[in-house]
């Protein structure tokens, strides 16, 4: 029998899928934006030299925050297997138990 718990991990599980595709396409933004910042200096590469030492004490820190955005990104992954893991207990216990009482 399913229980409040069992409920709760759906609910959780449903918003932390809903968490991963927003994050998933907000990092592809980030990917795209990333790439148009490269383009913008490709033919002058004294401006894109004094530009990046300009900002390098902000590249440094959006490149720390990047790294916590794809580190949070794979703990949601991880902790959306495990609550999977533990609804298909419950499933297969129901399962199980359905199986008992067709045979008693």
């Amino acid at each position: 029998m399913r229980d409040e718990f069992y409920y709760i991990l759906r609910k959780c599980l449903l918003s932390r899928k809903d968490w991963v595709k927003y994050q998933s396409n907000y990092l592809r933004y980030q990917s795209l934006k990333a790439e148009a910042d490269k383009r913008r200096f490709r033919s002058n590469i004294i401006i894109s030299s004094i530009y990046s030492l300009i900002n390098l004490p902000s590249a440094i820190l959006n490149f720390l925050t990047k790294i916590i955005q794809y580190s949070e990104y794979n703990r949601i992954l991880a902790e959306i297997e495990v609550m999977e893991e533990e609804i298909s207990k419950y499933n297969k216990t129901l399962i199980n138990k359905r199986r008992d009482d067709a045979k008693s």
